[in-house]
């Protein structure tokens, strides 16, 4: 009865201290389901794909400007390129643009690096939404270097900063999978 007792008066601290626990919690991998709290954004991926999240991977932009958030890789050594790499680019982009006009801007600087590289053809941007949010794509193909097929998703956020999804894949109808699989991509708002 005693130990009941005990129990019974402890219970409100065992809560409290695992809501506190389980709050810091709530961002990464869970299965196949990816949870970042700044961005309010969940997303399902394939069941096929290997994870890293930011805490896992080596520090990319000294500025903090740029931050990798999640990294998906076909394989469980989850070493090379990875097949879709989620960036967060925390820079507030100039108030009064749109999100197609943001989109744009960053696309292009996307395709300036590709414009003068050899045989690479260039396709995009066009508009979608697999999730029923706007995003943009633009597509890169490369004769020269594997993986050949590529696509940058961009979707503007609603504080004027921007997540951008580099995809590749071995062929066409792959990245096209990848791109697909964003329908399970969800945010808190946007």
């Amino acid at each position: 009865m005693r130990a009941l007792f005990r129990l019974f008066v402890a219970m409100p601290y065992l809560i409290a201290t695992c809501a506190v626990f389980c709050a810091g919690q709530t961002e990464g991998v869970h299965g196949h389901v990816f949870r970042n709290d700044v961005l309010g954004l969940t997303y399902t991926f394939p069941a096929q794909f290997s994870p890293k999240v930011e805490s896992e991977m080596p520090i990319q932009d000294r500025s903090g400007r740029e931050h990798m958030i999640l990294a998906l890789w076909s394989t469980p050594e989850r070493t090379g390129v990875p097949r879709m790499a989620f960036l967060y680019d925390r820079k507030i982009r100039p108030a009064g643009s749109s999100r197609e006009e943001m989109a744009d801007r960053y696309l292009a600087a996307i395709r300036q690096l590709w414009a003068n590289v050899q045989g690479v053809k260039i396709s995009g941007p066009k508009t979608l939404s697999p999730a029923g949010y706007a995003m943009w794509r633009l597509d890169t193909w490369q004769p020269d270097a594997l993986p050949r097929y590529n696509a940058a998703v961009v979707i503007p956020l609603p504080d004027r900063r921007i997540l951008a999804i580099q995809i590749n894949a071995p062929s066409q109808s792959e990245l096209d999978a990848e791109v697909d699989s964003l329908s399970e991509l969800h945010f808190d708002r946007n």
